[in-house]
């Protein structure tokens, strides 16, 4: 794992007997069961969705909700290295707002840069698989100081990295990568002058949420890992990164790294990719845990930050990074080995790495938080 991009490591069945009033009760429980069951159904329906224009991301539209937030007491029970996702704490999201279906695609980005003439592109980190057709291989010029960081020869940089030579073979439905903050913001800069909407990165909590999807479990597919495979493009028995080995299935897709948007299974919601493929970019600033975080659905900002944080996990992490309240970030790392070899502190929201993309966000009236 990139240092810029550090992981912050019923069913009931019974039978009533009865007669005369006791019968009444049974109806009474009968409907009463109906009824949670029809409510339970309508929260599965996946919301509407729409697309504000032809090359815009198609949008999902979400309802306004409460939600816990963070890592479960079974959570920490199972997995234990949860600290930065406590305490669990409650988030009232009090105002509609809709996210991309997939994270942003080459294509769509390629759509922006091709109305705009928009200059993109530089230094970008690779991760390398170890096994594999891809081995140890990438496409593009070797920066000077690559294999000099403290993550050789896993990762290597090169300088004319972009969404369409994220150094690895790239197709127009994948998530486009090697894409630094300031270009994403021009990208969402754009949307919002085409459509005359406000798009936006999704803050921390309206991803969760939208992952989550009224699930309370520690991935929205359940408690256990072995489902993962059909869910998420996570590092599997036979993707060819270090995090393989610690995989309980393969995936059925096994792309060699990033794979195609919306090529697993989606979440209730109908949203896909939220686990795996790629780390998704947030608005939030990155904290050490939950303690004085917002419990409106608000972005936790604070002036100068230089590291953001990035949810998600991505394509060679391993099942337990798929989790609904794991933590990621990217941006500049104060500390021994960060050294700053290919982005200079001042650079940070410069930086760019095949692992992270993002998905966008809009909000659907004025009581949302960026609207006030």
């Amino acid at each position: 794992m990139l240092k810029h991009s550090v992981g912050f490591c019923t069913v009931a069945a019974f039978v009533l007997y009865s007669r005369g009033r006791e019968m009444r009760f049974v109806r009474a429980a009968f409907t009463a069961i109906l009824l949670g069951t029809y409510a339970t159904l309508a929260q599965a329906v996946p919301p509407s969705s729409f697309k504000d224009c032809e090359n815009c991301p198609e949008m999902i539209a979400l309802p306004s909700g409460k939600f816990l937030m963070g890592a479960s007491e079974k959570e920490v029970r199972a997995v234990k290295y949860v600290d930065a996702s406590l305490p669990q704490h409650q988030v009232d999201i009090a105002y509609p707002f809709a996210i991309g279906r997939t994270e942003v695609t080459v294509e769509e980005f390629g759509a922006y840069v091709k109305e705009t003439g928009a200059q993109v592109g530089g230094n970008c980190g690779i991760r390398l698989a170890e096994q594999g057709d891809f081995a140890f291989k990438y496409v593009g010029t070797l920066h000077p100081n690559s294999g000099k960081d403290v993550e050789s020869p896993y990762v290597m940089f090169i300088t004319d990295g972009s969404y369409i030579q994220p150094g690895l073979p790239v197709g127009a439905k994948q998530p486009a990568v090697c894409i630094s903050r300031h270009e994403m913001s021009g990208y969402l800069d754009w949307l919002s002058r085409k459509t005359g909407k406000h798009y936006r990165f999704p803050t921390e909590a309206e991803w969760e949420y939208a992952y989550r999807a009224n699930t309370k479990t520690i991935s929205f597919w359940g408690d256990g890992f072995k489902k993962t495979c059909e869910y998420a493009n996570f590092g599997d028995r036979k993707s060819g990164y270090q995090a393989g080995m610690a995989a309980p299935c393969a995936e059925k897709i096994r792309p060699l790294w990033s794979a195609d948007a919306g090529s697993y299974k989606a979440n209730p919601w109908g949203l896909y990719d939220m686990a795996g493929n790629v780390q998704e970019l947030v608005e939030d600033c990155t904290h050490e845990n939950y303690n004085g975080a917002p419990s409106d659905g608000s972005p936790w900002t604070e002036e100068g930050c230089l590291t953001f944080v990035t949810r998600g996990g991505d394509y060679e992490l391993t099942q337990y990074n798929m989790r609904a309240s794991d933590r990621l970030f990217m941006g500049h790392v104060e500390g021994p080995g960060n050294d700053d070899l290919i982005w200079p502190k001042e650079q940070s929201l410069d930086i760019r790495e095949n692992l992270v993309g993002f998905r966008v966000a809009v909000s659907m009236d004025d009581t949302a938080w960026d609207r006030k």
